[in-house]
């Protein structure tokens, strides 16, 4: 009886070890928080089932890159999703070009002061320091793509 308890027990011991050590490397893969320091991009392809969620009261942001390129610094790439009449943040401006393209939904754009309907297969370019936001004031979820970088 002593012997098969010692073997269940190294064998329970073993499953753990192995747990934690997939779960260290599985997370190590994972993209990043934004609020984490950008790391040094390399070609990858990042599923959506893996991209990092950052939730907000008005939304939903998945982080899919986050970091350095030969290029740029702090780049990031994700998908924001904004509940029905809300947005993640107001309009804001910072020194980084950003892209963005709406996938669903239809919400209010503001660039510089302005406001104009944001509807699906729109693309708003925000140069550095430009004032920008997306306001989601339809009544389904507003999603789409962000691209932001700045040059080295």
């Amino acid at each position: 009886m002593k012997k098969i308890t010692n073997t269940l027990t190294l064998t329970a011991v073993a499953i753990f070890a192995l747990m934690v050590a997939l779960t260290a490397a599985l997370t190590a893969a994972l993209p990043v928080s934004a609020a984490d320091k950008p790391t040094q991009l390399t070609s990858a392809i990042v599923s959506q089932k893996d991209a990092h969620i950052t939730h907000y009261e008005g939304g939903d942001f998945h982080t899919y890159f986050y970091g350095d390129t030969p290029l740029t610094k702090g780049a990031i790439t994700g998908v924001a999703v904004i509940k029905p009449n809300n947005e993640i943040h107001p309009a804001h401006q910072h020194p980084d070009e950003e892209y963005l393209m709406i996938l669903e939904g239809t919400g209010t754009w503001t660039l510089n002061g302005k406001s104009q309907p944001a509807l699906t297969g729109d693309i708003l370019f925000a140069a550095p320091n430009d004032l920008h936001g997306i306001y989601n004031n339809g009544d389904v979820p507003l999603k789409f793509v962000i691209v932001r970088y700045q040059k080295k």
